[in-house]
């Protein structure tokens, strides 16, 4: 049976139609899969600027009350005077006024003469401390996110001890450890000279929030990037602060709906964000 040349014409250019067609939706499906990845690899990169500015701004403000406290008229006078109830009398209304965890005045060789939340603990050295030392070798005033240790949260405040200390939950898939408690606490932390006429240093200021079971920055983040919005009654994002790999601040939910303080992220994203970067 002979075929035409028009409909071999026709069925040729069918064939060239269909093959550019297939190549176009792979290609098309290719472009748009891309794109996706790409707009979803955006957002995140927009996430993480979004909630690495309120956590930025969460540290400038504090360091700005330091700052601006070590400045106040009667701080000089009152070190200067050894005026120990005035200072602890002004200092802790600013702590409470400001919402700090930790206001602590030392002197020029790092001695607690003032502890506002824990004012029956003075006395002990504080110039082996990262951010006291700095201020009290360099001057200026420097700030940053620390851990303390068990021992020092009790003398700013046994309540603080209390608040930090936190149970491991059992975690599927999360990196194997024998560690059961984690004792010591994150705390966003700033401090600041007081200088003398002179220009020499006459003291430190320090203060400071516990971050282990503070919601504020987590839910400001979520609010912030997610606006509260939900997928068949779930949230569609959430915020965590860890230590290590053990969520000590978080809006993501346990089993039980009760915040998963104490829960560990999976062992695949620990080597990839803690170990690779």
């Amino acid at each position: 049976m002979k075929i035409l040349l028009k409909t071999k014409l026709i069925i040729s250019f069918l064939a060239v139609i269909m093959i550019c067609g297939l190549i176009s939706t792979v290609v098309g499906m290719q472009l748009i899969g891309t794109g996706i990845i790409s707009q979803a690899q955006d957002k995140v990169k927009n996430d993480l600027n979004s909630a690495r500015e309120i956590y930025r701004e969460e540290e400038e403000n504090l360091k700005n009350v330091v700052r601006f406290t070590v400045l106040r008229f009667f701080m000089k006078d009152a070190v200067l005077d050894n005026d120990i109830e005035t200072l602890k009398k002004e200092l802790d209304r600013i702590r409470r006024a400001e919402s700090l965890d930790v206001l602590t005045l030392t002197d020029k060789t790092g001695q607690v003469i003032v502890r506002c939340r824990n004012p029956l603990v003075s006395g002990d050295n504080q110039a082996e401390d990262e951010l006291v030392g700095r201020v009290l070798s360099e001057g200026g005033v420097a700030a940053g996110t620390v851990i303390v240790p068990r021992e020092e949260l009790i003398k700013e405040g046994a309540d603080l001890a209390e608040q930090a200390y936190i149970k491991f939950i059992h975690t599927p898939k999360a990196k194997l450890t024998h560690q059961t408690e984690q004792t010591s606490g994150m705390m966003i932390k700033a401090a600041a000279p007081i200088v003398g006429p002179d220009g020499s240093v006459l003291g430190v200021l320090y203060g400071g929030n516990l971050l282990t079971r503070n919601y504020k920055i987590v839910d400001k983040v979520k609010e912030t990037v997610y606006q509260g919005v939900k997928y068949k009654g779930k949230d569609i994002g959430t915020a965590t602060i860890f230590q290590g790999d053990l969520r000590i601040s978080t809006n993501v939910e346990g089993e039980d709906g009760r915040r998963a303080i104490g829960t560990r992220v999976s062992e695949e994203v620990y080597e990839q964000v803690l170990v690779k970067g």
